[in-house]
């Protein structure tokens, strides 16, 4: 491997021509690939999950329970892989969320699903809507979300989003889909008079089954006419309203439209959504997998002012709320920014040290064309390797991180370089040769490391965020590393030739007067042996005393600042009510924008008739979308602190603040409840609750246990239903036939499939006497539904949820702050511990805090497993199994200061730390590899130990300074946002995610680099005397 370094830098030094070729087009592949990478929020992502909805509306949570969830959890059950399997029924659908083992073939999975469900599909209910299977991508995550507003009717909003909007901008280069919430969609009503039914004695059950049979094609074979083959096809759809009313009830004339009203409209609003006070609907971009969301997001909001200017759009505006280019470009600008202000300080340190302009330059040199090269190697990666590598992000933090170790293969390089040309006397060719080749071992022996920290991850497997980050993180690392070495060894060589062709034997005073002092500290280093051993134990002993008193966190830092408020009212509420309670809240946070520092405000809820059609939203609640960090003084958290002050109370209301995960954050707690039960899981629920609300670290205590729509159980009395001759099945259909807003069939206009309902008017299906006055026809003898029936009026759950086909109650809350989740959930075991569980019973932390704690134990898999492959790497490089175990002193020097300064930041040890950890393990042990190297070569020269450990230390004293500090310099602006939230804003966001990581490089490194050179070399000697010991030993015996 070396010798091919030592020819690389030979080719490089006397073909400079060429190599000055190689770069240049180098740079111009770079900025072509940089041009051509798709640029992402997120890195590409599959999960390990299906979801499986099955949209049932106008039914209750027991029945979407009983006629979906259990036939549906009994078949997809059987599937193998399955890690974990949980179910929730509400009063529009069920959802089936289905967990699988790492390494599952999801592919196959998803195939094995949809086979389960045609399995049962007979045993689920003939209206059902149809089933969706669903597994979560990052391409899932709208690229662009925006508001749209028009004072305008209900048809005119319509047609102009459905004809203009969506076609215009679904037309566009990259964009995938586009949808509209909130839109109501017209529909062909049949609103029946109970009236006209009674006098013509009209069976509503028959009258349903008659449209669905005269709605029908059905292909009847082919006929042959001479040489031709005809098709033949039974028409029989409905094809305009009027046909519908003409359809005959019997022999006797009687038509549809004679007892009932058949009108293509819109629906009655159920659902309502406000941004910043006006009514709006909330539009989704989502974008393909290869496009750029750049040049997505572009021409959509381009399309969008186009579209503004158009003559038939006047009165018609949008609001855009969440824009992932301008994450994208803020995050590029960071990078940019921090690549600047990095590698600027890290050129004024190396001026410092090496007071030379023209080395200085060179070395600058390295920055730009080892970035370039990334890009260039990150592109070829994707194309050739067919890798989904993406500039997202979770790669950029990487880059950044990378920048301040760009320049350390070049200054070792050309720190060499330099001692050959003007302390050893060799012209400018040969010093850059036998310079460069000299210190080829240790440089490729640092980059290795680094790079073999991250070879864990081939064992993680998973999808959690701990392997997703590590994977962007790492690959990013990794090449920069590369390129970086590449560079050193070619580049700055090829370089030095020229621009080192005088000799500088110019002193550098400050430089030259440090190395004398260190070279006297190691004199007393080497006299005094065993008393530093002694020193190294203490140190150890502080290290693990330390560490021990760093608080953990589970909490996942969130991209997004946002504040839910959910708000829940009274089942007697009139729509009135809830839009007075609702404009009075938003009037309330609208005056406190800039005090609580809010960029957005929106609100939705429904009208709580149980027929919202905005499956699985969130009813009833507030969004409030706040400033950037960089724009703000608050955390979330303080904002969630002062609007706690400022809610105001309201008999019967219920106003609290949300667990909100945003993009890939969460926050607070959860402990989930399961057993058979739900009677009991809700007096478990309750005394959990109870319990959460006095620790004291835990705010804002919410359950699953939130009560429904009020239901009216309907209890058929089976031997007045039997003198009749009904069965409770003909009674039930015919009160669903009557009151359901299920669709009943389909039809077909223009271009659109439009639902066909069948229903009483809505007067006429408004009171509890109506419900009992809906007539039953049995043998022609009309009976009404109260001589058959009892009725109570009893409160229903919203929503019931199951997992692992038990029942299952959640109880969440928020913590003091982001930090103190790890310490609530200590607390909460100790809780738990003192409430009797019933047998069957069990309780477990939420699927948040679970996937917290795997990726906490990832990253100490991944950390222990790193340890002993930096160790067997430098064993095989430098054929030694002592040595290697010198260098690895230098992990706990570098812990030490990690310790320190997370003690001084106050952080605690989460997910990003980890990961930083992980990357310093392959960056710390670079000095000591420099060193003991330079020491081994000085000794083979023939200088006694003593004097080349003295002399290899202040040979090396320059270069390991100059990459230290350079390294630091460049973390800088990664870390600043952290260390003074006074200048930056509050500590969220970006600055919360990835300055963690760099905070413990920079802790780490400052403490192992002063160590490392101070007792690295003590131990180097002990070791050696060791060695020696039982070299005499061995031959002794």
């Amino acid at each position: 491997m070396f010798k091919r370094a030592n020819s690389l830098v030979r080719f490089a030094v006397e073909r400079r021509v060429t190599m000055g070729m190689v770069v240049a087009g180098i740079l111009v592949l770079g900025w072509l690939s940089l041009t051509r990478m798709p640029l992402e929020f997120l890195p590409a992502f599959s999960s390990s999950n299906i979801t499986v909805r099955a949209p049932y509306r106008s039914s209750s949570p027991e029945e979407v329970e009983r006629l979906l969830v259990r036939p549906l959890e009994d078949s997809l059950g059987t599937i193998n892989g399955i890690d974990t399997m949980s179910a929730s029924a509400a009063a529009d659908g069920a959802r089936v969320r289905i967990s699988f083992i790492d390494g599952t073939d999801m592919d196959m999975a998803a195939m094995e699903v949809r086979d389960r469900i045609d399995r049962v599909r007979h045993l689920l209910p003939s209206d059902l809507e149809r089933v969706t299977i669903r597994r979560f991508q990052t391409t899932d995550i709208p690229v662009l979300r925006f508001d749209i507003s028009a004072d305008w009717p209900q048809e005119r909003l319509y047609d102009f989003a459905e004809n203009i909007l969506l076609r215009r901008l679904e037309r566009l280069d990259g964009v995938a889909q586009v949808d509209i919430d909130g839109l109501r969609i017209p529909e062909l009503q049949v609103n029946l008079d109970p009236a006209r039914l009674q006098a013509h004695s009209v069976d509503v059950r028959q009258l349903v089954t008659l449209l669905r049979n005269n709605n029908v094609n059905v292909s009847g074979g082919e006929i042959r006419e001479g040489s031709r083959k005809l098709l033949v096809r039974n028409v029989g759809e409905f094809s305009s309203p009027e046909e519908i009313r003409a359809l005959p009830l019997n022999s006797r004339g009687l038509r549809l439209g004679d007892v009932a009203e058949v009108a293509y409209t819109f629906p009655q609003q159920e659902d309502f959504n406000y941004l910043n006070g006006v009514e709006s609907l909330t539009v989704r971009v989502n974008k393909t997998s290869s496009a750029n969301v750049l040049a997505v997001v572009k021409p959509v909001k381009a399309e969008l002012e186009a579209i503004r200017e158009l003559p038939e759009a006047a009165g018609f505006d949008y609001h855009i709320f969440a824009d992932a280019s301008r994450d994208v470009r803020k995050g590029l600008g960071q990078l940019r920014d921090a690549g600047l202000l990095g590698g600027l300080l890290a050129i004024l340190a190396m001026y410092l040290f090496l007071r030379r302009f023209r080395t200085t330059a060179l070395v600058a040199l390295a920055i730009p064309i080892s970035v370039v090269s990334t890009f260039v190697l990150l592109y070829f990666l994707r194309q050739l390797a067919n890798l989904d590598i993406t500039l997202n992000v979770v790669s950029l933090a990487g880059l950044m991180l990378a920048l301040g170790m760009l320049v350390d293969n070049s200054v070792v390089v050309i720190e060499s370089i330099f001692r050959h040309r003007n302390e050893l006397g060799e012209s400018s060719y040969v010093s850059a040769l036998h310079g460069a080749s000299e210190v080829a071992l240790p440089i490729v022996a640092s980059t290795a490391t680094t790079i073999c920290v991250f070879l864990p991850l081939i064992f993680l497997g998973g999808g959690g965020r701990f392997e997703l980050y590590m994977l962007n993180i790492g690959v990013t690392v990794c090449i920069v590393m590369v390129a970086s070495l590449l560079v050193a060894l070619t580049v700055v060589p090829m370089a030095a030739v020229t621009l080192l062709k005088t000799q500088d034997a110019r002193p550098n005073g400050w430089i030259d007067g440090l190395k004398r002092l260190y070279g006297g500290v190691l004199e007393l280093t080497l006299r005094h042996r065993f008393l530093f051993v002694l020193s190294i134990l203490a140190m150890f002993a502080g290290v693990i005393h330390l560490f021990g008193t760093i608080e953990r966190s589970f909490s996942m830092r969130s991209l997004e600042r946002q504040v839910i408020v959910k708000v829940d009212t009274p089942r007697q509420y009139s729509l009135a009510q809830t839009q007075e309670l609702f404009e009075e809240l938003y009037t309330l946070f609208d005056s406190r924008r800039d005090e609580l520092d809010i960029a957005d405000i929106s609100y939705n809820y429904d009208r709580g008739t149980g027929r919202s059609r905005a499956s699985w939203r969130r009813t009833r609640q507030f969004d409030l979308y706040l400033e950037d960090e960089e724009e703000s003084d608050l955390t979330t958290a303080e904002v969630r602190d002062r609007l706690r002050e400022i809610l105001p109370v309201r008999a019967g209301v219920g106003l609290r603040i949300s667990t909100s995960r945003g993009r890939h954050g969460s926050s607070g707690v959860e402990v989930e409840l399961m057993g058979t039960d739900p009677v009991v899981l809700e007096l478990l629920g309750q005394q959990v609750a109870a319990g959460l609300a006095g620790l004291p670290v835990i705010r804002d205590v919410d359950t699953s246990l939130e009560s429904g729509d009020e239901e009216i159980h309907v209890q058929v009395q089976r031997e007045r239903a039997m003198q009749t001759g009904l069965s409770s099945r003909a009674v039930a259909f015919t009160v669903n036939n009557a009151l359901s807003s299920r669709a009943v069939s389909h039809f077909k206009t223009g271009e659109r499939e439009v639902e066909l309902m069948v229903q009483y008017r809505e007067q006429d299906r408004e009171t509890l006497d109506q419900l009992k006055n809906v007539p039953v026809f049995a043998g022609g003898t009309r009976v009404p539904l109260g001589a058959l029936a009892e009725f109570a009026v009893v409160q229903g759950p919203r929503t019931i949820e199951r997992e692992n086909h038990l029942a299952k109650v959640t109880v969440s809350a928020n913590t003091s702050s982001p930090t103190a989740s790890f310490g609530a959930m200590q607390m909460i075991g100790g809780m738990m511990n003192q409430i009797a569980m019933p047998p069957g019973y069990e309780w477990s932390f939420g699927r948040w805090n679970r996937h917290m704690q795997r990726d906490q134990d990832s990253g100490l898999f991944a950390l222990l497993f790193a340890l002993p492959l930096v160790y067997m790497l430098m064993a095989a490089l430098f054929e030694s199994f002592t040595q290697p175990f010198t260098i690895m002193f230098s992990v706990p020097f570098a812990l030490l200061g990690v310790g320190v300064v997370m003690k001084l930041a106050g952080q605690p040890w989460e997910t990003m730390t980890m990961i930083g950890l992980i990357i310093l393990l392959g960056v710390v042990v670079n000095n000591a590899i420099v060193l003991i190297d330079h020491i081994n070569y000085l000794r083979q020269t023939g200088l006694d130990r003593r004097e080349a450990i003295i002399r290899g230390g202040q040979h090396r004293l320059r270069p390991i300074l100059i990459t230290a500090v350079t390294t630091i310099l460049g973390l800088t602006p990664m870390i600043a946002p952290f260390l003074f939230p006074q200048w930056f804003g509050p500590v969220e966001g970006r600055s919360a995610t990835w300055a963690p990581m760099g905070l413990v490089i920079v802790g780490g490194l400052t403490t192992s680099t002063f160590l490392t050179l101070l007792i690295i070399p003590t131990i180097y000697s002990l070791i050696d005397d060791f060695t020696l010991f039982v070299k005499r030993v061995a031959r002794a015996v």
